[in-house]
């Protein structure tokens, strides 16, 4: 039980450490640049290349809603009260390897060197595995849990709907710093304007499969950004965006107050507080060995 608990805290102290490292990593080299959305002119030129980066205040809006919900999360998952709560037990490996790549990427970011851009790229792209891996051992979409766990559990549905946006979004930048895709604005509009719908379509699909509405969320703001960057600079891509942006909306005005697409299954059980946070199984025999015995264990 006390080791449990030193990782709880170490996994708290690691996702804290991590989203302030990141959040201030490049804010030197930045000062004395005049960019708005803070980013480095050398990310600046790559991202005004790639028509399907969104505009900047929508990373701002989505990582500090992300970043915000995972701090309460962290602490909330290294209370002594919760050391015997399988969900969380499961999810603290992938909690913190999630965090060192976001600790990763903040280093690489704020490193303006081509091979730290393509480095940046790879490490978003190796953490949505990750993400991925979090939200399942959650169980979001699979069980029903109380409060305050059901709505700590949003953020990772955010995250990692948002990751999934920036594989999209980052690969033609990844392409572009490998020197493998050289901008042509009337060749690549049609391409970019089929990523965009097929995407919505993707985000539709794994939402689905994760029984999370939540995980569509980001989509709605990368659309919308995309459409506000675009306006006036490539219409084809910025109604697109728009209506992508429009058709997500639309899903969750009908699925989001449900918050899932299909009943759960089952409901968590009850976390008990004197169990060994190692073992999360229980059984019950009867004291009357003529009544039948009942036993279960989790999986």
């Amino acid at each position: 039980m006390k080791n449990s608990l030193f990782w709880r805290i170490g996994t708290a102290a690691l996702v804290v450490g991590s989203i302030v490292y990141t959040a201030t990593a490049n804010f030197r080299k930045r000062k004395n640049e005049e960019q708005s959305d803070n980013v480095l002119p050398e990310y600046r030129r790559v991202f005004d290349a790639n028509p399907i980066v969104p505009d900047g205040w929508t990373f701002g809006t989505v990582w500090s809603t992300i970043y915000t919900g995972t701090t309460a999360y962290a602490i909330h998952q290294a209370l002594p009260s919760q050391q015997s709560n399988p969900r969380y037990q499961n999810a603290l490996p992938w909690l913190a390897i999630s965090y060192v790549l976001n600790a990763a990427f903040g280093r690489l970011f704020s490193d303006p060197r081509r091979e730290s851009m393509i480095g940046s790229d790879l490490v978003t792209k190796a953490s949505l595995p990750a993400a991925l891996a979090l939200h399942q051992q959650l169980e979001i979409g699979k069980t029903t849990v109380g409060s305050p766990e059901r709505y700590l559990r949003i953020p990772f549905s955010l995250y990692a709907g948002w990751l999934t946006t920036a594989w999209v979004v980052g690969t033609p930048n990844l392409l572009l710093n490998l020197k493998l895709w050289k901008p042509e604005p009337r060749r690549d509009t049609p391409i970019f304007v089929g990523v965009l719908g097929a995407t919505t379509g993707v985000a539709y699909a794994v939402a689905r499969r994760l029984n999370d509405p939540y995980y569509m969320l980001p989509f709605v703001a990368g659309f919308a950004g995309i459409a506000t960057k675009q306006y006036g600079k490539n219409n084809a891509v910025a109604l697109t965006a728009a209506v992508c942006s429009l058709a997500v909306s639309g899903m969750l005005v009908k699925w989001l107050p449900k918050g899932e697409f299909e009943p759960v299954e089952r409901e968590a059980e009850e976390v008990d507080p004197d169990a060994e946070a190692e073992d999360y199984g229980w059984e019950y025999e009867s004291p009357n060995r003529d009544v039948e015995s009942y036993s279960y264990t989790s999986i």
